[in-house]
């Protein structure tokens, strides 16, 4: 029954919130983004973020990507592959160094500053293929050179 409740509270909170962040014209990912926050154990506790959640979200990123992919146009992917490379490469390599560096002028050890490096270079492909999809931009040139650099 405890996990009905979660369900029924994630669901009713980001749609309301969701909808209201839409209207004052922020992304809708914002706002759900803003909610797991505030009714997890960061703020209210409301939601303990258990198996059944983990797993329940899981899904919901699952099923994200699948629609991000019927949406997507194998040729475009295919036209913009080399600046979709650049700027993967880029945007991670370029977050990852930096991050060691200014670690290590905070006197972190080389572990701790190359960890730190890779957490500040991952990128979240659900989240830019969320919004994307929101702005009715993941067809364009843009979104699509976006979304392969994500994929890559």
């Amino acid at each position: 029954m405890n996990n009905l409740i979660s369900i029924s509270l994630i669901l009713i909170f980001t749609t309301l919130i969701g909808n209201f962040f839409k209207r004052i014209g922020l992304p809708i990912v914002v706002g759900e983004l803003c909610v797991g926050v505030a009714l997890g154990p960061g703020i209210l506790g409301w939601i303990e973020p258990n198996q059944f959640i983990k797993t329940f979200s899981e899904f919901g990123v699952v099923l994200l990507m699948f629609l991000a992919g019927l949406g997507s146009d194998l040729k475009g992917l295919k036209k913009f592959f080399k600046p979709s490379i650049t700027i993967a490469f880029s945007g991670t390599i370029f977050p990852l160094i930096m991050t060691y560096f200014v670690a290590r002028a905070f006197r972190f050890n080389f572990s701790q500053a190359a960890f730190l490096g890779v957490i500040f270079s991952a990128t979240s492909v659900s989240i830019t293929v969320e919004i994307l999809r929101e702005m009715n931009l993941l067809a364009s040139n843009e979104g699509i050179t976006i979304l392969g650099s994500s994929v890559a």
